[in-house]
């Protein structure tokens, strides 16, 4: 679960980097405090017009979206994987069978060279199964991906609907944003905001 945060982090990064969201007009709100104690502006006390930013780390893995994708992603990598484990051992219970018969000289060399013809084949079909199951789960994560990233930017288009900023910018450790000022940070409202529009919509 972990590792398919950190790539699904790493990938709505690259893609959410310069998110610019254009519209007016503004509201009230207060700050708060947040991750190693940076202010986190919790409403339009940002100017109109302001290039402001959101935590991409902190608002992805916090969404409720995401673990919910996650969470089925991970229960589709679990059943795969016990699939090719099962897959995996019918195979080698194969191999023993027939070098068992081999030593033992069970069998001809033609019923031999037969078994051995069948193992090899059943060997490629696995290494296929194999490639295809990792391309699926490849997919599965590119849609759950752009299904999140979706999401996110459509909220953000009409969260600022009434706060009238230029650009809302999505920062992390490896982004090009070298230096951020921490008044203009507005991911606690972002969070706040599309989970619970998340968890309205799933009910």
């Amino acid at each position: 679960m972990k590792k398919l945060l950190l790539f699904l982090t790493f990938n709505i990064m690259c893609a959410l980097l310069l998110v610019c969201c254009r519209n007016q007009n503004s509201s009230e709100g207060t700050f708060q405090t947040g991750e190693n104690g940076s202010r986190l502006n919790n409403s339009a006390t940002i100017a109109e017009g302001s290039i402001v930013y959101v935590e991409l780390d902190s608002l992805t893995s916090n969404y409720l979206m995401t673990a919910d994708l996650l969470g089925e992603l991970e229960e589709k990598m679990n059943r795969l994987e016990a699939d090719l484990n099962n897959r995996r051992r019918v195979f080698q219970s194969n191999i023993n069978d027939f070098r068992n018969r081999a030593e033992r000289g069970l069998e001809t060399r033609a019923r031999l060279a037969e078994i051995e013809q069948s193992l090899m084949n059943e060997e490629q079909n696995l290494a296929q199964l194999v490639e295809r199951y990792q391309m699926e789960m490849a997919e599965e994560q590119a849609v759950m991906q752009r299904q999140i990233l979706q999401s996110i930017m459509d909220y953000l288009h009409e969260y600022n609907q009434d706060k009238g900023y230029k650009y809302i910018l999505g920062n992390a450790f490896d982004a090009k944003i070298l230096y951020a000022d921490p008044s203009l940070n507005i991911t606690a409202p972002v969070l706040e905001g599309i989970n619970a529009k998340y968890r309205a919509e799933r009910r």
